[in-house]
Formats: structure tokens, C-alpha cells, sequence
């Protein structure tokens, strides 16, 4: 078996999972779906040997990322991916990046609002989760956005049932248009992947994992209500224990 096998094999590194890889000083650095961040002794060329064949581009010398996990592409060659990282091309053709993007069919960073600020969620939207404002269950719709500078993603809170506050433990007023990262500072990447994926393609996803957030084990089940917003239910263990 080849070193860049026995490695992959040591780490649980699966090439489905991986998003970007990226050098830093003398690591080549894998990034997975997970948030997880690994710093490998391999060199690029070992680490490209066994990812899918046309799956992956090199956007500049030292980066390489997956094709569908791009999110947007701007103008000025920055690409940011669906876990929120974001990367520059190469900076002597801008056509290349632009012509990049019209082949994978995404639009600019100004395709979503590009402050946290901006574009509140449709009045419509809001009116049909007001009947689930008492629902016994945890319950809420938040927002895919650019940051300040129009590259990085993040998330807003647009709406939150009453449940939210038992499950979160912090009040819906400190939710509901604030930052997923604001109200949770610890928050993990890897939650990103599945809300933007959710809110821009429309699938529908479950998830049952351990949340740093509430320190609880929780199950969410993610919907896309509207375009560009991803809907959430959550089941805490205990939760669903006291319901048998």
C-alpha cells in the first residue's frame, strides 16, 4: 500500500469528504465536511493521486477544491466553499474564475444578501411559523449570508418557536436575527455544510450528532422552506426519551 493510502487509512479520510486542500508552511492541509481540519505530512501531488479525477480544481498554486462544494465565486476571484471557507484564485486572469462560474452555474457573492442586516426573510414565511410558535418541539428557519466583506458564509436566526428556548437554552429575542455564531461561540463548521446545502439546493437532510452548542446529543432534521433558508427541527436524546 502506498504512503498516501496508509495515511488516508490511518486518519479515516474518506476523498468524498474532503472539501478543499490547501498548503500552510510544509502541511498540506485537508479539510473535510466535518469542520475537521487535518495537517498532513503529505505533499499535494500524494494527496491529488487518490481524489475522484475531475472532481477537484486547482484555483491557484497550493489550493485545490471540490467542484460542487463551491458555493460562489466573485468577481475578484474569491471563492468560498458550502463549510464557509473561503480561498483567492489566481489573480492574472480574472476571466478564468468568471468563466468557472458560469460553467458550475453559481452567481456571484451579490446573489445573497451581503450583510446580516439585509433582506428580511419573506412576511409569508414568517406568518406560517407562527403556528408553530407553542409547538412542543424545537423549531426554526435561519438564513444563508455573505459576511461584511461579501465572501465568508454565515447564518441568522430568522425565526425560532418558544421550544427553541428549552432546547438552546438562551431566550428567542437573543436568537431571532442574530448570527449562529454570535449566539454560539463554540459553534462547529460542520454544521454549516448541511445548511447551506439545504437552503441553496432544496434537499432535505437529518442529522443526529453530539452539540458543543447545548452539550447534548441532538437529532435535526433540515428542510428548505424558501430559497436561500434552511428549516430546522430538534430532538434533544433527553428530550425524546421523556416523550416514550
Amino acid at each position: 500500500m502506498k504512503k498516501n493510502e496508509r495515511y488516508f487509512k490511518k486518519h479515516h479520510i474518506e476523498p468524498d469528504h474532503i472539501l478543499s486542500v490547501y498548503c500552510q508552511d510544509r502541511n498540506t492541509v485537508i479539510c473535510l465536511d466535518s469542520g475537521e481540519e487535518i495537517a498532513s505530512t503529505l505533499r499535494m501531488y500524494e494527496v491529488m493521486e487518490l481524489l475522484p479525477e475531475d472532481a477537484f480544481i486547482t484555483i491557484c498554486r497550493g489550493t485545490l477544491v471540490r467542484r460542487d462544494a463551491i458555493l460562489a465565486i466573485s468577481d475578484d476571484g474569491i471563492y468560498t466553499m458550502i463549510d464557509g471557507r473561503t480561498f483567492s484564485g489566481r489573480k492574472r486572469n480574472p476571466s478564468e474564475h468568471r468563466n468557472l462560474r458560469e460553467e458550475l452555474g453559481l452567481n456571484a457573492s451579490t446573489a445573497l444578501p451581503q450583510s446580516l442586516g439585509e433582506d428580511p426573510v419573506p412576511l409569508r414565511l414568517l406568518e406560517k411559523c407562527s403556528l408553530l410558535d407553542h409547538m412542543p418541539i424545537a423549531y426554526c428557519v435561519i438564513e444563508l449570508v455573505f459576511d461584511e466583506g461579501g465572501h465568508g458564509i454565515d447564518f441568522i436566526f430568522r425565526y425560532c418557536n418558544k421550544y427553541m428556548e428549552i432546547v438552546e437554552g438562551v431566550p428567542v429575542e437573543d436568537m431571532v436575527n442574530h448570527s449562529f455564531y454570535e449566539v454560539f461561540k463554540n459553534g462547529d463548521r460542520k454544521w454549516l455544510v448541511n445548511y447551506a446545502e439545504v437552503s441553496l439546493n432544496g434537499v432535505q437532510r437529518s442529522m443526529h450528532d453530539y452539540s458543543p452548542e447545548i452539550v447534548y446529543d441532538l437529532s435535526i432534521y433540515f428542510y428548505q422552506p424558501e430559497p436561500g433558508y434552511c428549516a430546522c427541527i430538534l430532538v434533544t436524546d433527553e428530550i425524546a426519551a421523556n416523550t416514550r
